[in-house]
């Protein structure tokens, strides 16, 4: 190799020359002057600077937060590149950091047609893959990026499978190593919360329970969770009476019936309704749903038991 540049050094020289010539000609600065990026280029490019910013990153809040925008920038640049009505009109409803929009889209994109043509199949597949992977449910996910290879083993397939790998991988050591933190923070939200952000908290914390919710895997996770949203809504109630007082007992009405915690919970909200002038305009309503869930029958055998045990 080393004699080769030798014996031809003098057209290496010239080769360098020319090349150098042309980068500073007119006509490149002409071709460089006239270049506009595509939206398509500036995505991807705002990908590649977010993926930096996600390395010089200390934190793990930090960390978390530019990997959700790593994750809406790349569903945007799927919808971009998508001849997909399916996926364009799901993507219109979803908004950056809001994971409501996510369970929206994917409320959405599940009822789809089943016969889409292949290349159709395949985007929705990572489209949805996505859309789980924001909500951090990584078995959705994974069997998502799966389903999507079995039809397509093309690279590109293969090359978001593997960056979808890498980035859990990542997520999990860093979840690992604030394990401590994150578990004790998971359940105690309610006392190291600021009040300014319980509600927000609380709505959030409240879709993702409710989602859970609808799998018999995950129900016990679900009622960790909305255990959780009972403490923060109680808080509020008692920080904030007219406002929160509402909130706090169709809390304790869902967790009845959604996540059939204990019917006593029934009692606590009509309690509350009976003794507090908060919440006047929603009383009626509110009485009446508690009526009507205490007629449930599977509400009121667990009503039977629960008084049985207290009663001895």
């Amino acid at each position: 190799m080393i004699k080769y540049i030798f014996k031809n050094f003098d057209n290496f020289l010239e080769l360098l020359r020319s090349k150098f010539l042309h980068l500073f000609s007119k006509d490149s600065k002409k071709q460089r002057d006239n270049f506009k990026p595509t939206p398509y280029d500036i995505l991807e490019q705002e990908i590649q600077r977010q993926e930096i910013n996600l390395e010089q990153k200390e934190t793990l809040d930090g960390k978390l937060e530019v990997r959700k925008q790593i994750l809406y920038l790349k569903l945007k640049l799927i919808s971009l590149k998508s001849g997909n009505k399916y996926i364009k009109r799901a993507m219109m409803t979803i908004t950056d950091g809001v994971d409501d929009s996510v369970y929206e889209a994917l409320a959405y994109i599940e009822r789809i047609p089943k016969n889409l043509d292949s290349k159709k199949r395949i985007e929705t597949h990572l489209f949805k893959a996505l859309l789980h992977e924001i909500l951090e449910d990584f078995d959705a996910a994974t069997h998502e990026y799966k389903e999507a290879l079995k039809l397509d083993k093309s690279e590109e397939s293969i090359r978001a499978y593997k960056e979808y790998v890498e980035r859990t991988r990542e997520f999990m050591s860093w979840h690992s190593k604030n394990k401590k933190r994150i578990g004790e923070n998971s359940y105690n939200l309610h006392n190291i919360l600021p009040l300014e952000k319980m509600p927000e908290v609380a709505k959030n914390l409240e879709n993702i329970a409710k989602y859970y919710a609808r799998s018999p895997k995950s129900r016990a996770l679900a009622k960790s969770y909305f255990y959780e949203v009972l403490k923060i809504y109680k808080k509020l109630a008692q920080s904030s009476p007219q406002e929160y007082t509402c909130d706090y007992i169709h809390a304790l009405l869902d967790g009845v019936e959604i996540f059939m915690l204990s019917p006593l919970l029934l009692q606590e909200a009509q309690d509350i309704l009976v003794k507090s002038r908060d919440c006047i305009d929603m009383r009626v309503f509110l009485l009446e749903r508690i009526k009507e869930l205490k007629q449930k029958s599977f509400i009121q055998k667990s009503l039977e038991k629960e008084q049985a045990l207290l009663s001895k």
